[in-house]
């Protein structure tokens, strides 16, 4: 139910405005309860005023860009969703090495920004789905498609990030007040709106080539023919292997839950076959976390992030 300092939300936002929207319609995984007010801000000035009304109202606010790397929760999420992905939120501009890019930007979308314009450095993000903004708050990163022991990670190139506090104040974070790990940054919790970063030149069909590179790779070993929200689990740093083979190790290919499924392809992916809930899904989340840590005593951590 829309609670009386919910329901005049519309009379302070100029962009789009829905209310209990099924979350379903916004995640990769094609689950979740709804929003109580979704909302899909028309520029950077109406995000700024959304931030700050709910500031005031005391009530609770969740950014998301794609929902790629998001499994909601079957109840719903209270309070204010925040769409990053309005058209009008999407800008590149570049000098010579340098190129700026708003977060609602889709990764694919920046990519053939980066090939047409000569610009090198992020091939790797081939096959990334969601939003750019959403690649750097995780620090999104894969392994060289064929240098096992070299990583890629999107931090790396990143010179500066803008982004507005949950109480609409802009904030403004060099490089070296950057940090970013595995899977992590200083940035979570924040309203990224703009990333600038440092490449380097090269031919369009060099940039092409370790694109497609990158894309067979993913594609060869990961199972994207069913909704997914890619990996669920971060890779442990004290196991040597990763999520995945830990949990095929514990015979967990194929094994089901309702309408979800892990992976018979890649045992680090959960897919929706078609009727899936959020129960579903975290049920298979319990469960392989308690055989790896029941068999090898390696607590995995979840990669995507559960609301």
């Amino acid at each position: 139910m829309i609670t009386e300092s919910l329901i005049d939300v519309k009379d302070f936002v100029k962009g789009r405005v829905l209310y209990n929207e099924p979350m379903k319609r916004h995640t990769s995984f094609k689950v979740g309860g709804p929003a109580e007010i979704w909302i899909e801000p028309d520029d950077i000035d109406d995000l700024r005023s959304c931030l700050s009304m709910a500031k005031e109202r005391n009530l609770p606010v969740l950014i998301v860009g794609s929902g790629t790397n998001l499994l909601v929760r079957d109840e719903g999420i209270k309070g204010l969703v925040i769409s990053m992905t309005s058209p009008r939120l999407k800008k590149i501009y570049h000098g010579d090495f340098k190129v700026a890019v708003s977060s609602a930007v889709q990764t694919r979308e920046f990519l053939h920004f980066l090939r047409e314009h000569n610009l090198s450095g992020l091939e790797f993000l081939a096959g990334v789905p969601g939003t750019i903004g959403g690649a750097v708050a995780m620090n999104a990163g894969v392994r060289h498609y064929a240098k096992k022991d070299t990583w890629n990670s999107v931090g790396d190139f990143v010179e500066e990030v803008k982004a507005y506090d949950f109480g609409g104040n802009k904030q403004i974070f060099s490089k070296k007040e950057l940090n970013f790990g595995y899977r992590s940054s200083n940035l979570r919790g924040l309203a990224i709106t703009e990333i600038k970063f440092r490449l380097k030149k090269d031919d369009k069909e060099n940039i092409a080539g370790e694109c497609n590179n990158y894309l067979r790779k993913k594609q060869t070993a990961q199972d994207l023919s069913l909704p997914s929200a890619g990996c669920v689990f971060k890779n442990p740093e004290e196991a040597g292997v990763s999520a995945g083979e830990l949990i095929d190790r514990c015979g967990l290919k194929g094994r089901r839950s309702g309408g979800a499924l892990i992976s018979p392809k890649h045992a680090n992916f959960i897919i929706n076959t078609g009727n899936a809930t959020c129960g579903d899904i975290i049920e298979l989340i319990s469960i392989a976390k308690s055989e790896v840590k029941k068999k090898f005593g390696v607590e995995l951590e979840p990669e995507i992030k559960i609301v």
